[in-house]
């Protein structure tokens, strides 16, 4: 299976007296027939294209996210997150600066214009990296407000001691960079180049992007000229997705295995593969008894279990909705089954079948899971446990359902509801929700912009659980503190009551077949809610929305300013 990193050897390139590690990573066939591939001067990297691409290849290495295993704790999606949620952040605790990256972009902008390249071969560098400068941009703006905008490669001559641009100025700058990206890039790259930058990519972005800048993390007073402006983008991104042949994948469980342009959910990837760059991802959700060296990651909390509604689409407080307290995981939205996994759930690890998890206490041969349950969702379950360590299976940082859920919250913020409503019912078609007489499965007809506010955000709480994006909703609408703050989360303590509690005479008895966990679970298993969080409360501060500049670039820089809400910052973010 071709990879988006996969080419092995490293050439080291040498750029103003500045060793760069460079891997030839995309397309790089020739770049490895090259002799003395040891030093090569920087006037050759502008002269040949094969290494003009692997200088831009490195910025992809280095530029594109990873696995959100981090941010998935600090929701309420699961346990952790503690210093962030515990309100016990520093000045020092949140560093993301990657003007070294910026740095190598805008010297790739700099040079590709006067390369002996085809206008074609020079635009594609030039759009990629357009894109990536963007993304980093982005990255740097959601954490800290605005920051200084640097367009061209510093020298030692250039007066290094910039200031902070206004967050409005950063926005601008990286909206450019996402409608310049746009202008130049393919709506699709060959099988070998998939999981580079593409139109749709930079499209979906900058609706991204809008979008939370229209939301109240940038946007308290709530500006609806913002909200325009986010829709718009959006929609421009969803029709010229669906233009290109993207669209919803028709099995939500494995869309995560299907790579390269097979995947037309799949819009914005960063590629894995072993050898060559693998992730640990697989093996930090799995159970240590099927993986090695990792374990602990994505467990879900008792209130994300809780929030999917039944198959119905009914939420499982709604009078009506058939849910089965006995047996909670039955008839559920079949997203649960995707993405939770229970005590007794059948999850066929390391290839084998008939497997059983179980999730109680001293039912697992080593350690367990905090929470009661693991995630099953993303996981691949033929791997053995070497294979889950070296994963290959690739991150998607945005697909359709997000590009699509973007633009239903945007309209209704302008008041097209029934925006929200195709959206949700499209995405709740494919989950495999019931249509209803209504055809509405299960959400509630003639709905108030607030109401399907609310319907969107469940929505995307369901459909991109533990896929990096609910810690940023909660952020971008600043819904910490009317969602977290003064809470514990919570999982299930759960118990073998049979047996005298011997899990191996449990064992033994559920061999022969004649326990049925869907009627009689509670006759051998009791399940009492546990703390997540057991000696603090939430407190996620309000400061918190625009993190404070670390100070060593403070140190380094006399000119930035802090931001306001830490240690006598001046710098207000929401300019």
């Amino acid at each position: 299976m071709n990879r988006f990193f996969s080419c092995k050897n490293l050439i080291q390139v040498f750029i103003t007296g500045l060793v760069l590690s460079v891997s030839g990573l995309l397309g790089c066939k020739k770049v490895l027939d090259k002799p003395d591939l040891g030093a090569i001067p920087g006037s050759e990297v502008w002269t040949d294209l094969n290494l003009s691409t692997a200088f831009l290849n490195n910025i992809y290495f280095n530029a594109m996210p990873n696995w959100p295993d981090a941010t998935n704790h600090v929701s309420d999606e699961g346990a952790g997150g503690g210093s962030t949620l515990y309100g016990q952040l520093t000045v020092n605790s949140i560093t993301y600066w990657p003007y070294a990256d910026v740095r190598s972009i805008n010297l790739l902008l700099q040079q590709v214009p006067g390369a002996p390249f085809t206008e074609s071969d020079k635009n594609s560098l030039i759009g990629q990296a357009l894109f990536l400068r963007a993304w980093l941009y982005f990255q740097l703006v959601s954490r800290y407000g605005g920051v200084p905008i640097i367009l061209t490669p510093q020298s030692l001559e250039d007066n290094l001691n910039v200031t902070r641009n206004k967050t409005s100025e950063c926005i601008t700058q990286i909206i450019k960079d996402l409608d310049d990206a746009a202008a130049l890039l393919p709506a699709s790259w060959s099988t070998d180049n998939a999981g580079r930058a593409t139109r749709g990519a930079a499209l979906a972005l900058k609706g991204r992007v809008l979008l939370h800048y229209a939301s109240e993390q940038f946007n308290p007073a709530q500006d609806q000229s913002r909200w325009q402006t986010a829709y718009n983008a959006n929609k421009a991104a969803m029709d010229s997705l669906t233009k290109y042949g993207n669209a919803l994948m028709p099995d939500f469980r494995n869309l995560w295995f299907v790579e390269g342009n097979a995947n037309t959910e799949a819009i914005m990837v960063t590629r894995f593969s072993y050898p060559g760059r693998a992730q640990t991802h697989d093996a930090s959700v799995r159970p240590l008894e099927e993986s090695q060296n990792f374990t602990g990651g994505d467990q879900p909390s008792l209130e994300l279990v809780n929030a999917f509604p039944m198959k119905n689409g009914l939420p499982v407080t709604a009078q009506g909705s058939g849910y089965n307290p006995q047996a909670y995981w039955l008839n559920r939205d079949p997203r649960f089954a995707t993405t939770i996994v229970h005590n007794g759930d059948p999850w066929a690890l390391s290839g084998k079948t008939g497997r059983i998890q179980w999730t109680f206490s001293g039912g697992e041969a080593i350690s367990g899971t905090f929470s009661g349950f693991y995630t099953r969702k993303t996981i691949f379950e033929g791997y053995k446990p070497f294979d889950a360590e070296h994963s290959g299976t690739d991150w998607i940082e945005i697909r359709m359902a997000e590009v699509m859920l973007n633009y239903a919250e945007a309209a209704n913020e302008v008041g097209n509801v029934q925006v929200g409503y195709d959206m949700l019912n499209a995405i709740r078609k494919r989950a495999g929700i019931d249509a209803g007489t209504d055809g509405n499965h299960g959400l509630k007809p003639g709905m108030t912009k607030a109401e399907m506010r609310a319907a969107i955000l469940l929505e995307r709480r369901l459909e991109l659980a533990f896929e990096g994006k609910r810690d940023q909703d909660l952020r971008r609408r600043r819904l910490y503190a009317s969602v977290l703050n003064g809470k514990k989360r919570t999982g299930l303590d759960i118990r073998l009551i049979k047996f005298g509690g011997k899990a191996a005479d449990f064992f033994a008895a559920y061999a022969t077949g004649t326990i049925n966990l869907a009627t009689d679970y509670f006759s051998y298993f009791s399940e009492t809610p546990k703390m997540l969080d057991p000696n603090n409360e939430i407190n996620y501060k309000d400061e918190y929305y625009f993190y404070a500049i670390p100070l060593e670039h403070l140190q380094k820089n006399p000119n930035l300013q802090q931001t306001k809400g830490w240690d006598g910052g001046t710098f207000d973010p929401l300019l």
